[in-house]
C-alpha cells in the first residue's frame, strides 16, 4: 500500500501545481467539465492519500504526506478563492 501511495503522489501534486499554474494564467480552462473534474478529482484524491499516508512513520513517507497535505490544502483555498470571486462578481450591477 505504501509504494502505491508513493507513486500517487507525484502525478497528484503535478497535478494540483497545474491547477495552480491553470487558475493564475488561464482560469477558463478550469471552468469547464474536465477542469472541474480534475479540480475536484485532485482534492478527494489529495485528502484520501493523507488519510493513507497520516499512518505512516517513515521520513520519506513523512515528506511526502507534507507535500500532499500543503498541495491539496492550497487546491481547496483556491476553490474557496474562485467561489468568493464568482459570487462577488455576479452580485455586481
Amino acid at each position: 500500500m505504501a509504494r502505491m501511495v508513493r507513486v500517487i503522489t507525484m502525478p497528484l501534486v503535478v497535478v494540483h501545481l497545474l491547477i495552480a499554474y491553470f487558475w493564475i494564467f488561464d482560469w477558463e480552462k478550469l471552468t469547464t467539465d474536465i477542469g472541474l473534474i480534475s479540480w475536484i478529482g485532485s482534492i478527494l484524491l489529495g485528502i484520501v492519500v493523507f488519510i493513507i499516508n497520516r499512518k505512516s512513520k517513515t521520513s520519506d513517507q513523512y515528506l511526502s504526506k507534507k507535500i500532499v497535505a500543503a498541495t491539496t490544502f492550497m487546491t481547496i483555498l483556491l476553490g474557496v478563492f474562485a467561489l468568493m470571486i464568482e459570487f462577488i462578481t455576479s452580485s455586481m450591477p
